[in-house]
């Protein structure tokens, strides 16, 4: 009744392999039964002995009691613990009773190994285990998984003795800064780590000047050739479960590649664009950096990247060219500012949540200076004129609707723009509505800090004390009407270039931005990033933790499908648009884009019932 061998054939990336490959895994596959609410394996277990497979049912992945994926019939799990041979790094629960096909680890070990499209689709994945602490962006793996082992910094070797006490050899290691060292017995090499002096020496209560390097160092020595891939080193180091390879050219030892080498070589090369920016001399050369970050982007983003990682890397480098922009700008004018302004981002890159469609929205404020004196709106007006254009230059597109600095409406005064939001929180109606979903995300990125939280302040002690235009805004967020059906399907373009599509922006992205915003603005919360306000909002109470959970769920995974289709236009060479093909989704995919519509349906229903909105709507 379970046929593992039909199933496999129609299950990716399995259908992919020759047939007596499948007919292998069927016959040596074993069969396991969870019932609804069981653990398959905790977080931190040691490492897995199996791929897991869903035959039937669903299963949820957890992290820190949070839910970080939805798994359902097909898809397949543990292959982060059995790449990395690492501890498991999430929580599996079978969400209803479910059935797993379990593939033991050495067989599939051998398949990635041996099989081009099984090992870009899990090498992709394996990105999640080779991490900064809190790191900042996903490693694009595909890429280094083909790199010679050779353009990775490795670390220098250090030889001692086999007959040298553990004493002298400690000390070696202390003073070269390492924490392992290669012993030398005759002719054999093995390696001692610090965890080895730990474990076997300090912890049992031996005293390390009675002993030898060789009595405790491990032997053989696991090594690899210079020229081979880096995919093969981490497949090696899988395979014997250590976390360092000895590394020979033309025979001779010449370092060692350790996981954390490979993070080092990544999160570098980001140091460095962004080092890049900082010493720009041109325009020219920011838009060289920034076609550069663009691509990264691109990539990070189809190696299925965290969306609010990528969000955040985006406005972060965003950040950074802007800055130069402004020191360029007040350079190419020849003359400095006459007093404190700040130039303030707004909309997603307000909220660090860029996607790949992206424009200017910006904005300028500048101290109040008296009546009379005119000189600093003469040096902003055209301060700002050259800033846009040379963002332009850069490759940063205008905004349709004028949301530029340049455009005076967009810059002003502290006294000018609490004037400004007083009028669009007292007359809410028309372009009013348009410029505060843009503007009230605001985010200072160059200059006067003092300035964007003196504005901040009166911004949401405004509008928490106006309970109508808290409605209104509400009203806006509970508008919008997911692209679901009365029988649960998806509702799409008829006709049309986007036949057969849906806005996900209109859909799910701006419901879930506008709602939580509302909300965070009503409780005062400074904070400008959806997840974070989503974070913040839990923490006071104000919604409860399980939909807090399930509202970020479903943002990161609306954020995630955006993003994907923008950079598989983008890689066609098309122009990235906010509409997706839902029959271009998997069926696990569809089932749970379902389960997120339902999600910002309930968010809508929250703000209705908070805000009395049967007197607007």
């Amino acid at each position: 009744m379970l046929d593992p061998e039909r199933f496999l054939k129609e299950t990716y990336p399995f259908d992919r392999l020759p047939e007596e490959e499948i007919k292998r895994i069927s016959s040596n596959l074993l069969v396991r039964y969870y019932s609804k609410g069981e653990t398959i394996f905790t977080e931190g277990s040691p490492p897995l002995e199996f791929l897991y497979v869903i035959r039937k049912g669903a299963v949820v992945l957890k992290r820190d009691r949070q839910n970080v994926d939805y798994l359902h019939e097909g898809d397949s799990f543990g292959y982060i613990s059995l790449l990395g041979n690492t501890t498991s790094s999430s929580t599996a629960v079978a969400t209803e009773d479910t059935i797993l096909f379990m593939i033991p680890k050495p067989i599939f070990l051998r398949l990635v190994k041996d099989y081009e499209d099984l090992r870009n689709f899990y090498t992709n994945k394996l990105v999640n285990r080779i991490r900064k602490e809190k790191t900042t962006i996903r490693i694009g793996f595909e890429r280094l998984a083909n790199l010679p082992v050779r353009k990775i910094k490795l670390s220098p070797p250090l030889f001692v003795e086999g007959e040298e006490s553990l004493s002298e050899v400690i000390l070696k290691m202390v003073r070269e800064g390492l924490t392992f060292a290669f012993v030398r017995d005759g002719d054999a090499v093995g390696i001692i780590t610090e965890r080895d002096i730990i474990r076997k020496v300090l912890a049992e209560g031996h005293d390390p000047k009675q002993r030898k390097a060789k009595d405790i160092a491990s032997f053989p020595l696991i090594e690899i050739d210079a020229d081979a891939l880096l995919f093969d080193a981490l497949l090696l180091m899988a395979k014997h479960n250590i976390r360092r390879l000895a590394v020979r050219d033309r025979g001779k030892i010449v370092g060692v590649l350790e996981d954390r080498d490979i993070i080092s070589y990544e999160s570098k090369n980001l140091l460095f664009l962004i080092k890049d920016i900082g010493r720009a001399k041109s325009i020219e050369d920011l838009a060289y950096i920034y076609s550069l970050v663009f691509q990264v982007a691109v990539e990070y983003i189809t190696e299925g990247a965290d969306p609010e990682l990528v969000g955040r890397y985006i406005s972060e480098i965003n950040d950074k060219i802007m800055q130069r922009v402004v020191f360029l700008t007040i350079k190419e004018m020849g003359a400095e500012p006459p007093t404190a302004f700040g130039i303030l981002v707004l909309g997603s890159e307000g909220r660090k949540e860029q996607s790949l469609k992206t424009d200017q929205d910006n904005a300028l404020i500048y101290e109040d200076r008296p009546m009379l004196d005119i000189s600093a709106k003469k040096y902003f007006e055209e301060f700002s004129g050259r800033y846009t254009k040379n963002l332009l230059k850069i490759g940063f597109p205008p905004c349709p609707g004028g949301v530029m600095l340049s455009n005076p409406v967009w810059r002003k005064s502290l006294e000018e723009w609490i004037k400004q939001v007083d009028m669009w929180i007292e007359n809410p109606k028309g372009q009013h509505t348009l410029n505060v979903s843009i503007f009230f995300d605001f985010r200072g990125v160059f200059g006067s800090q003092s300035l964007v939280e003196e504005l901040r302040e009166h911004v949401l002690k405004k509008v928490s004390d106006n309970p109508v235009f808290l409605a209104f805004l509400a009203s806006q967020a509970a508008r919008f009407r997911v692209p679901l059906g009365f029988f649960r399907g998806f509702v799409v373009e008829k006709s049309g270039e986007h036949k057969g599509e849906f806005d996900i922006k209109a859909g799910g992205v701006l419901p879930i931005v506008q709602g939580v915003r509302v909300l965070a603005l009503e409780h005062k919360i400074r904070l400008t990033n959806t997840f974070e306000r989503i974070r913040e909002l839990s923490s006071e109470g104000v919604i409860s933790e399980r939909f807090s959970r399930d509202l970020e769920d479903a943002y990161k995974f609306l954020m995630g499908l955006r993003l994907r289709f923008q950079a598989q236009e983008i890689i066609k060479g098309k122009e990235p648009t906010n509409y997706i093909n839902p029959q271009a989704l998997s069926r696990a995919e569809r089932s749970v884009l379902k389960d997120v519509f339902g999600i910002v349906e309930e968010l809508q229903n929250l703000l209705r019932h908070r805000y009395q909105l049967r007197y607007f709507m």
